[in-house]
């Protein structure tokens, strides 16, 4: 891999943080706001074959690994608490920033705490046992 990043998905935001291994080159910044057009936009700027994200299996994490995964890179989702858990004892006050450089580093470290992506049709059946559920 070429690039190498963490996401730290929010409902309004998401915080990017990821480093080009060729030239050892860091970037952070935030997508503003979190929407599909958005995030493509983001992902098209990026060689598709050369870059892996990592990102917790929060709420909204879907769409970031159907993005990932139509931009053709590799995506990594993270078990929210084991990550928490390698994070070791806080010292500071938690940021979105240090979220996604954790993940980042996690994955640069091959010590990802990773979660199962189920393809795309048991997460369509996901979904639709969720909505029904809730029109109850």
């Amino acid at each position: 891999m070429r690039i190498v990043g963490g996401l730290d998905v929010h409902r309004a935001q998401i915080t990017y943080d990821y480093v080009d291994l060729r030239i050892g080159e860091e970037c952070r910044g935030m997508i503003r706001p979190a929407t599909r057009d958005k995030v493509r936009a983001f992902f098209a700027t990026f060689d598709k074959e050369s870059a892996a994200f990592a990102l917790e299996g929060t709420t909204g994490w879907r769409f970031i690994v159907e993005e990932l995964r139509r931009a053709g890179m590799e995506v990594h989702l993270a078990e929210p608490g084991e990550t928490r858990a390698r994070r070791g004892p806080k010292r500071r006050a938690k940021t979105d920033r240090a979220d996604a450089r954790l993940l980042r580093d996690l994955l640069l470290a091959n010590n990802l705490p990773e979660s199962w992506i189920p393809p795309d049709h048991l997460a369509d059946l996901r979904t639709t046992v969720r909505l029904r559920r809730a029109r109850c």
